[in-house]
């Protein structure tokens, strides 16, 4: 809270409105701080200064002792839709009385003085969560993603009973004895994306080693904007002339064949994306094909359209750069060097793979001992050279 005092809104920077509480940047200097995304500390520190202003008797009693964060979170969730007179009643009462035998019986209580003080509450509740519908993925372990939605009850419900029907009735008339939650997944993906792949315009972006599409080995292939998926999976998906494939030298790293996009790119912007694969501010966790390519020195002050002068940034970053007091320097190719408004400094090196195992376990079927050479440090293009780029 003391950060969010600290940096006040600034309408004239073009980013903060009129009215906002704190810098729409602070989530992210904070972010940068603890090591979690931005996405993330933008919800803590908003829901942060909620409670604080909102609820401070409550917030007294938590760090007090006298009050665990399940019922403090359930007060300011249910209280949303109130004025702060009414609040302010309902947060006395609750405090007044028991912490009651567990958190559902303190939701219910909430919901019976909520429903008694404003009758309108429920419907308010309903209109305010109605407008924060969403769908959201999140990776998983072994080549698997969680996608959500948030929907309305009666269409989630909806949803998921025709799924389950179609799915039960796909089992009878095929013999299929798989479980019915790996069924009910199938008719959701054929729904969405129909039964013919090949029909559906998606562009997926794989890196992978030559000897794995050849076969000659298990090396894990990447999917950009979701991390390693089995060999297996990624020759699979590289041998379909509608998917783009990245092809690379297994022991030095070296960009063998980029593909071929449907819009034609300039080759240095296919490098940088390549090598870099995601926003480099801290925690970030922007896919390369949803951010900016920025120079680092602005071209208006000179700065060269070049590999050492490059970086991808999102688009929020992008502007934490120019308006967001964040300054960022590139000290030599592919090392990203963040200053805060607080002037503490935040590296990004994509010359090196923290999340890459440094080794591998040899197996009876895998004749490769040691460990896997470093990523070869990308030279500086300064100078115009008369050697051109393979790509």
């Amino acid at each position: 809270m003391q950060l969010a005092r600290l940096r006040p809104p600034s309408p004239d920077s073009g980013h903060d409105e009129e009215g906002d509480p704190y810098s729409g940047f602070a989530a992210d200097e904070l972010a940068a701080e603890i090591g979690q995304s931005p996405r993330t500390m933008s919800s803590r520190l908003a829901t942060a200064w909620e409670i604080a202003h909102q609820l401070p008797d409550s917030l007294a009693e938590l760090t007090a002792g006298l009050l665990d964060r399940t019922r403090l979170m359930a007060l300011h969730r249910l209280t949303a839709c109130l004025t702060a007179g009414q609040r302010a009643k309902v947060e006395a009462t609750m405090l007044a009385g028991s912490r009651l035998a567990s958190p559902p019986q303190w939701r219910r209580k909430i919901h019976r003085l909520v429903a008694r003080i404003d009758p309108d509450a429920a419907a308010k509740r309903r209109r305010q969560a109605k407008s924060e519908r969403r769908i959201d993925i999140q990776s998983l372990d072994d080549g698997l993603a969680l996608l959500t939605a948030v929907l309305t009850a009666e269409d989630a419900q909806a949803i998921y009973d025709r799924i389950h029907r179609i799915a039960g009735t796909d089992a009878h008339a095929d013999g299929d004895t798989r479980p019915i939650d790996a069924r009910r997944a199938d008719v959701l993906t054929a729904l969405l994306l129909g039964n013919r792949r090949e029909f559906v315009s998606v562009e997926l972006q794989v890196i992978a080693p030559v000897g794995t599409l050849a076969g000659l080995d298990e090396d894990p292939t990447e999917l950009l904007g979701y991390g390693p998926i089995p060999a297996e999976v990624g020759r699979a998906l590289a041998a379909d002339a509608h998917w783009r494939r990245v092809l690379t030298d297994p022991a030095t790293g070296t960009v063998l064949d980029l593909g071929h996009r449907r819009v034609p790119t300039p080759a240095l912007a296919r490098l940088i994306r390549h090598q870099q694969t995601r926003c480099l501010f801290p925690g970030c966790g922007m896919p390369a094909v949803h951010t900016d390519i920025d120079h680092t020195i602005a071209h208006s002050d000179g700065g060269r359209t070049a590999l050492n002068n490059l970086g991808l940034l999102c688009r929020r970053h992008h502007r934490a750069k120019h308006i967001g007091g964040w300054t960022l320097d590139q000290p030599k190719p592919g090392v990203f060097v963040w200053t805060s408004p607080a002037h503490h400094t935040f590296t990004t090196d994509t010359t090196t793979n923290e999340e890459e195992a440094a080794a591998f376990i040899d197996s009876p079927d895998n004749d490769h001992t040691g460990l896997r050479r470093p990523r070869p440090e990308v030279p500086a293009q300064g100078a115009p050279s008369e050697v051109r780029c393979p790509f």
